[in-house]
């Protein structure tokens, strides 16, 4: 997409400051949370927007229409077509022909609006006005614009309006209103993104070995778990940012995409273990559901996480269950995993005997012995990566 001179991209990219460890302890007040107020991106995307993301991604051939029209400065309206959209329409051309990006482009540069059918595969009618309801609402000052919006709020479809004096293409489904970027914005937006990613990444694996290691000692908190499940929860919500961003991207993501999934491998696995780990009374799903549905300035309070999970003091003294310690034991099925964190603390399997441990889990001392040994492993290849 093209842009005249002047006109800046829309400001909305997520780029996070990093964090300082050494400043935790006062996170709750420092700039960091301010920063965080104002940059993230709100969480609730519609799926929809995610559909139609691929269907306009770079690579694709509606975008390459698209692109052509904002280049030609000739402005253009594009509706997918259904039997409501045919409703209101007036005038115009019934073409009927294949889609192609070139013959959309050329067509656009007649007056009024561009029909598709539902598949995108044929040109159904150009140069045609679109009448929708006038009474419904919409905030968009040009008439191209606001016949875009008001199309797509009554009969539920896609439509694209190119601005001819900028550019500027924006989509718009039902309620749902979505700018495009241009090549080169959104590529440096996606590297600023990733590269804060990465910096939160470092940040969780530094709190994640902490916790490893206050697991085996047993000197575990309240405050070292909810810090962590925060800062994996801010990471989640930049993920689906970054999500997006892909998507747009399409065959131009290339190395993008390795660094997102390499970011994002095991993250969401990893926090309902620790939610699991620690939950008190409340369910697992829940408190992943009150995480996922808090607002920023509620994240951003880690009381309300501690309270989510069933505690009312961050510095309380807690116990793990085990599930993502006993994960790491590759000799252990779920269901053995489940039977174990019932009968035993985790500080106790570093401790137990093996007889009594053959007893309580009704095993034969053999596999007993080989559980243990598998415990035993783990715990000192976790200690020997502080």
């Amino acid at each position: 997409m093209v842009q005249k001179n002047g006109e800046n991209a829309e400001k909305d990219s997520l780029i996070l400051p990093a964090i300082d460890l050494k400043e935790d302890k006062e996170y709750n007040d420092s700039e960091e949370k301010r920063a965080l107020q104002k940059t993230l991106v709100p969480q609730a995307e519609k799926f929809e927007l995610m559909d139609i993301l691929k269907l306009i991604s770079f690579g694709t051939p509606l975008r390459a229409a698209i692109e052509k029209i904002s280049y030609m400065n000739t402005g253009g309206l594009i509706i997918i077509g259904n039997e409501d959209v045919l409703k209101i329409i007036r005038g115009g051309f019934s073409i009927d022909c294949k889609f192609t990006s070139n013959r959309l482009a050329e067509l656009a540069k007649m007056d009024g609006a561009l029909v598709l059918n539902s598949n995108m595969s044929r040109i159904l009618y150009a140069g045609t006005l679109l009448v929708p309801d006038p009474n419904i609402k919409t905030n968009e000052t040009g008439s191209r614009h606001q016949a875009a919006e008001r199309a797509s709020k009554q009969t539920g479809q896609l439509s694209i309006a190119v601005s001819q004096r900028t550019g500027l293409i924006t989509l718009y489904y039902g309620n749902l209103k979505y700018r495009l970027k241009n090549l080169e914005d959104l590529l440096s937006r996606t590297r600023a993104t990733l590269e804060n990613m990465a910096k939160y990444k470092k940040i969780i694996d530094e709190l994640l070995s902490k916790l490893n290691l206050l697991e085996v000692v047993g000197f575990v908190e309240v405050y070292d778990v909810v810090l962590l499940l925060q800062r994996m929860e801010i990471v989640t919500r930049i993920e689906k940012e970054v999500k997006k961003e892909l998507l747009e991207l399409g065959k131009e993501a290339g190395f993008f995409e390795m660094e997102y999934k390499e970011h994002t491998k095991d993250l969401e696995k990893e926090l309902l273990l620790i939610i699991r780990d620690y939950k008190n009374k409340v369910s697992a799903k829940s408190i992943r559901k009150y995480l996922s549905n808090f607002s920023y300035d509620s994240l951003l309070e880690l009381e309300n996480i501690s309270i989510a999970l069933g505690y009312s003091s961050l510095h309380e003294k807690i116990i793990p269950k085990g599930y993502r310690f006993l994960t790491k034991v590759k000799s252990l099925s779920p269901p053995k995993v489940e039977l174990i964190t019932k009968r035993f603390k985790l500080k106790e399997l570093f401790d137990i005997n093996i007889d009594e441990f053959t007893e309580r889990m009704g095993i034969d001392k053999k596999e007993s012995l080989m559980l243990l040994e598998d415990v035993k492993k783990i715990k000192n290849e976790l200690i020997a990566k502080l």
